[in-house]
């Protein structure tokens, strides 16, 4: 018996249906689609994959009204269907709630105190268990489901306190707790590290195989560029249009080689173009004050450790980074990388350190601010995303860069910052969004918004934690352009895809940074390994 099955013209998203009677037609053409328990589905696409995957999860009202059927239902009481996003650290909007784990500001992360009404230790989370709840929870398939998903150990530990890789893998491990009858997820591997999504595909294809009761049927939603699991066993095809093409992979080999080589042709078009179009200039003075300060260091680091009762997580770092240099901070999820970044941006407790030294100031109580030390820092990571205010206009937003630790917008923007702004989203194709809500863009728009707003005051320092990942591929090559031709001090980046990080001169590897055991290197000069 198929598990969903359904064919349809017109869809509309449910509110909209009931509150304003008006349809919207998310595919030009009708779908005929089912999936059969325990079949493995790819849905292949660009962002009509996901609409496809929202309509599999019931997201949407087909016309006519039986359309969409799920027969499974019928027998089985306890039938649902749970679509997983992974569009970034989570797909929330802003401030506290239970979905963004108590990320109500960038330092919480690092503080020793938690509130429960905004977070929860990761075992809780799997469980869906709130405050105070008495619910009995199934500790050995919390136990298990943590030995697959590589959380071991961080059971007992807040959200806030995980890095983005095992957050996105505590909430595969929390969809999966529920058992739904069919589970869709999309971008499955997104933000994680090459170990790690060996990893998680290896468990996906373990629920999917298994004829156990209650069994979870698993579909995927991949990009056109996106490497196959060699699990999957069928692929739907899809465009705006809707399904162009259905059915086993091995016999849509060549249609899948097909539309990879158009994608890789059209990405060499948008690249020759936007080569063109981007045009990032330094102004004068920086551009003078860094052929004076050319062999300087801009950060140094000696000797700097962090430890979380007594654990390390860092040891004995000794580090420097020179005017001009681009860095690839490299290492799986968890070894350290965002917490080194966040010891530059002062985010951390232990950054008061006169160890650690930035623009030739010693970062001791007393000798820097806040406020100071972050003037001349640009900054973007799905953190920041997760907690910016939807409300503003892109041109607010981008405006906020101005002002140090603020997501207020100035009051009085000087007519030659407006037109800075108004000039960079053009060089992004992005100037008729420039008064739309930051709320109403795309994921992938808004991403686009944050790395301008990182980068429009002139930074001295530009960190970028995984700023490109979450976005199209047209995105991420206007996003690598920018970065590429910026020169304005030196660069910081995280990223575990190489599409997604922009040309770097120099990496810091930090897989074996908890016992004092670093790899520095030139990238020019080695294999990029981004593992």
């Amino acid at each position: 018996m198929p598990l969903t099955c359904f064919a349809f013209h017109r869809l509309a998203p449910i509110f909209e249906e009931w509150l304003w009677k008006k349809a919207i037609q998310i595919f030009k053409n009708p779908v005929n689609f089912t999936i059969r328990k325990n079949e493995k589905w790819a849905i292949i696409g660009d962002s009509s994959k996901s609409q496809l995957l929202r309509v599999l999860a019931g997201s949407y009202l087909p016309n006519t009204a039986h359309a969409r059927r799920y027969p499974e239902s019928l027998h089985n009481t306890k039938f649902a269907a749970e679509l997983l996003k992974f569009v970034n650290n989570g797909n929330w909007g802003y401030g506290a709630s239970d979905k963004t784990g108590g990320f109500t500001h960038l330092s919480s992360r690092y503080e020793f105190f938690k509130d429960l009404e905004v977070d929860i230790v990761t075992r809780d989370f799997i469980a869906s268990k709130s405050v105070n709840s008495n619910t009995p929870y199934n500790g050995a398939k919390i136990d298990e489901l943590a030995d697959k998903l590589y959380l071991v150990g961080l059971e007992d530990k807040y959200l806030t306190t995980l890095s983005n890789g095992q957050f996105r893998r505590a909430r595969i491990a929390k969809v999966l707790y529920r058992e739904p009858s069919l589970l869709l997820i999309d971008d499955p591997f997104l933000g994680l590290d090459p170990i790690a999504t060996k990893r998680v595909s290896n468990v996906l294809d373990g629920i999917a195989s298994s004829r156990n009761e209650p069994s979870t049927t698993i579909t995927l939603g991949l990009r056109v560029q996106d490497k196959i699991p060699a699990w999957i066993q069928k692929v739907a095809i899809v465009d705006k249009t809707g399904i162009t093409h259905q059915g086993r992979k091995s016999d849509l080999e060549g249609e899948l080689k097909r539309i990879k080589e158009e994608f890789y042709e059209h990405h060499e078009q948008v690249l020759h173009r936007m080569t063109k179009q981007i045009n990032i200039s330094v102004p004068e003075r920086l551009r003078e004050d860094m052929e004076v300060h050319a062999n300087d260091n801009i950060i140094e680091m000696d000797n700097v450790s962090i430890k979380y009762k007594g654990v390390p997580v860092i040891k004995n770092l000794h580090w420097n980074v020179k005017e001009g240099e681009k860095w690839h901070i490299r290492g799986r999820n968890g070894s350290g990388k965002t917490t080194l970044l966040s010891l530059i941006t002062l985010d951390h407790p232990q950054a008061w350190n006169r160890r650690i030294i930035v623009e030739g100031k010693a970062r001791f109580a007393g000798n820097v601010n806040y406020f100071d030390a972050n003037k001349h820092i640009g900054f973007t990571s799905p953190e920041l995303h997760s907690i910016f205010p939807h409300d503003l206009t892109v041109v607010q937003a981008i405006s906020t860069g101005y002002i140090v630790g603020s997501y207020v917008p100035p009051k009085n923007l000087p007519e030659a910052k407006r037109s800075k702004i108004l000039k960079y989203l053009k060089m992004v194709d992005l100037e008729n969004t420039a008064n739309q809500r930051f709320g109403n863009l795309s994921v992938s728009h808004q991403k686009l918004v944050l790395l301008l707003r990182a980068m429009i005051n002139d930074p001295k320092i530009l960190i970028l934690d995984e700023a490109l990942s979450a976005m199209t591929d047209e995105d991420v090559i206007k996003g690598k352009c920018i970065v590429d031709q910026w020169n304005g001090g030196c660069c910081l980046m995280i990223g575990h895809v190489d599409e997604e990080v922009p040309q770097c001169d120099k990496y810091l590897l930090m897989n074996q940074a908890r016992n004092g055991i670093y790899e520095i290197g030139d990238v020019t000069k080695t294999r990029r390994n981004l593992k």
